[in-house]
């Protein structure tokens, strides 16, 4: 007994002395091994086996997906697969090593004994080597998730502050064809031959501080990076924006007035000031196509022509200075219509009008002229009295919600070319207002004017050019109404 007890210790301490360095030393071999089959399918994972880029298909934004919200999830995927395939060969040839060395037919006791050990080496190596692997990739999903936390804070961010930026300023963005309040413009692709154009180009799932289109060109993601030097659209219609839009203050101007008051004349006149005078420039193509018409008309025929009583009404766009001018010029249809006058979207967002008066639709003015005079003037008369047309007014934009009170109002009455001499229009250069109230009977008129707008101011002007230019009034009226708006 006491022999044998002395075997079964010395048995077990030649075990602990040999068996367990041996276990420890298979154990940090396969870890290695583990470890260079982690390393081997991280370079498979960036090389040969790498996954290719997502490319944008037909029918979807045609943008490549930012690497932190997609492609880098997709990728540890990929990686994670490859590390379970490296692994399992490795196992697998581990197990057929152990198998060949130390368990094959007709091996001795002693060396299945070492086998044994070596196996239980590998096994807790394996295990080991696991919780490793579960750590790396738990400390890479919190490092991808680290920075897709921070990407989406620098995101919120930089529109936070291009946001904030344009309202402090008092930036908005109006469509000048559809009238729709813009959040943000589409983007054409600035590469010449691209034909991608991109919805909303803001930091985002495609991309921080610059978009790839699918054709390669990095486009900048915020007004601040440049974006608005690429040729803007309204998301709404697809209609193109005025040159600066989203970079300056907008003014519109309606331009207010019965059909043959001369609005088209009184506006191609402010236009004139403001291209001459104030060295503006048209905002965009239709604009300085739509002047360079309708100069010509007038050269050749005398007048502007009538405007189209149509559904679609586009601004006539300036950039003067650090403003951008928008003059919406609708047909006078519109103002006996009040269905088609809700309609005109750009009524709301107006800061300033102008309200065309025909001074031969007033009837104490009609009825002073011979008849004769009645006429020669029956061509160019309105159909609707001044007084008619600013109810209608009056009461869509109230019913529209639109804050008279904080706009300004310019009352031009026209046509004073064609008035001087006339004996009921012999006092009113003096004092255009009182004309109104005292002496052709639209005092009702001139104090509902004044009681709804929050400023107002009348002129007498006339939309023909004279030898020295527009005339003075014109001017006057422009850099009053401007003036309302911050420019001076």
């Amino acid at each position: 007994m006491v022999f044998a007890l002395i075997w079964y210790v010395l048995v077990a301490a030649i075990f602990v002395v040999v068996g367990v360095p041996l276990v420890a030393v298979a154990s940090c071999v396969f870890l290695v091994l583990g470890t260079l089959a982690y390393l081997r399918a991280s370079r498979l994972a960036l090389g040969d086996e790498a996954l290719p880029v997502p490319v944008p298909k037909e029918g979807e934004v045609p943008a490549y997906v930012h690497y932190l919200s997609g492609p880098a999830g997709r990728d540890m995927q990929h990686l994670a697969e490859l590390t379970v395939r490296e692994m399992r060969e490795l196992a697998e040839k581990t197990r057929t090593w152990i198998k060949n060395q130390f368990f094959y037919y007709g091996m001795d006791n002693y060396r299945k004994a070492v086998g044994v050990l070596v196996t239980a080496g590998v096994v807790v190596g394996a295990l080991i080597t696991g919780l490793v692997m579960v750590v790396v990739t738990i400390g890479a999903l919190l490092v991808w998730g680290l920075l897709f936390v921070l990407a989406k804070g620098l995101l919120y961010t930089l529109r936070g502050v291009d946001s904030g930026l344009s309202h402090l300023r008092g930036v908005k963005l109006t469509c000048p064809a559809c009238h729709h309040r813009v959040v943000y413009p589409a983007y054409d692709c600035p590469n010449p031959g691209c034909a991608h154009r991109h919805e909303d180009v803001r930091p985002g799932k495609y991309g921080l501080l610059r978009r790839t289109c699918a054709c390669g060109y990095r486009m900048p993601t915020l007004l601040l990076l440049g974006s608005h030097k690429m040729t803007a659209y309204c998301p709404h219609c697809e209609a193109p924006m005025a040159e600066g839009a989203g970079t300056v203050r907008e003014i519109v101007v309606p331009m207010l007035g019965a059909t043959t008051a001369g609005k088209t004349r009184m506006m191609l006149a402010l236009a004139d000031t403001m291209t001459g005078t104030l060295a503006a420039t048209a905002a965009d193509g239709p604009t300085a196509g739509s002047l360079t018409r309708m100069r010509a008309a007038l050269d050749a025929r005398g007048d502007t022509g009538k405007t189209i009583a149509e559904d679609a009404v586009r601004a006539y766009s300036f950039n003067l200075g650090r403003r951008l001018v928008h003059i919406y010029d609708p047909p006078g249809e519109d103002f006996a219509d009040s269905s088609r006058l809700q309609l005109r979207l750009f009524l709301r967002n107006a800061h300033a009008f102008v309200f065309v008066v025909d001074p031969f639709a007033i009837p104490d003015v009609w009825n002073s002229l011979e008849p004769q005079a009645q006429r020669d003037y029956q061509a160019i008369r309105s159909s609707q009295p001044p007084s008619y047309i600013f109810e209608q007014v009056l009461e869509n934009l109230t019913g529209m919600g639109v804050k008279i009170a904080a706009t300004s109002l310019a009352v031009a009455v026209t046509k004073s070319d064609l008035t001087t001499g006339l004996p009921i229009c012999a006092d009113l250069d003096d004092d255009v207002r009182a004309w109104l109230t005292d002496r052709v009977g639209m005092a009702n008129m001139v104090r509902s004017i004044e009681k709804s707008f929050g400023t107002v101011r009348y002129f007498h002007t006339t939309a023909r050019s004279t030898a020295d230019g527009v005339d003075p009034h014109v001017r006057d009226l422009l850099k009053w109404t401007l003036g309302r708006n911050g420019v001076h």
